[in-house]
């Protein structure tokens, strides 16, 4: 990439930047550090947005509030649920579920414009038609943290022997510690319960 790419590569992911802080206020959204997002009881929806070199990409969650509250459960942070709701969108202890991508390519600024109110319409309307159901039909397309959603979702189901057979079988390493895994941390969860 010449400097002149690179310049302008800054210069656009200032502006979308910018753009989004500017346009999000527009859309029944709310916005912390960069996920913007819609709370609408059982479910959370957010997004962001980046530039990637000449392209913008915009990432599309949604997952119902019991996937974090089982989470902190198992890691013993329930206080987390009386936190700010956008904890579910920023936090390191949170699931990740990337239901959605989209990738534009961009030449101008003038088309960041379009494509911000484009990916703010599509977190409404998602917002307004993908449920809980659309979850728990569609997560096993989830890439990002897959088995732990996986267990998660066995334990909120009550199935706690599938649950505990999927900690035993792999070795799931996501929110761990040095001492225990999340395998380990759920097995004790599901034992409890």
């Amino acid at each position: 990439m010449t400097r002149e790419e690179q310049k302008k590569y800054r210069e656009m992911s200032r502006y979308l930047e910018a753009r989004t802080k500017e346009a999000f206020q527009k859309y029944p959204l709310k916005k912390k550090d960069f996920v913007f997002y819609l709370a609408r009881d059982p479910m959370f929806y957010s997004t962001m947005l980046s530039m990637n070199q000449d392209r913008v990409q915009a990432y599309f969650c949604a997952k119902p509030f019991w996937l974090d509250d089982i989470l902190w459960d198992i890691l013993g942070m329930e206080s987390n649920k009386t936190a700010p709701v956008s904890l579910r969108g920023i936090g390191a202890f949170t699931i990740q579920s990337k239901i959605r991508e989209r990738e534009y390519p961009v030449e101008d600024f003038a088309q960041i414009d379009g494509i911000v109110d484009r990916t703010f319409e599509e977190l409404v309307a998602l917002s307004e038609n993908y449920r809980e159901e659309d979850f728990l039909a569609g997560y096993g397309s989830i890439c990002y943290q897959q088995e732990v959603i996986e267990v998660i979702v066995l334990i909120h189901n009550g199935e706690y022997e599938k649950a505990l057979e999927l900690c035993r079988k792999k070795r799931i390493g996501y929110f761990g510690d040095v001492d225990k895994s999340f395998s380990k941390l759920a097995g004790e969860y599901i034992r409890r319960c």
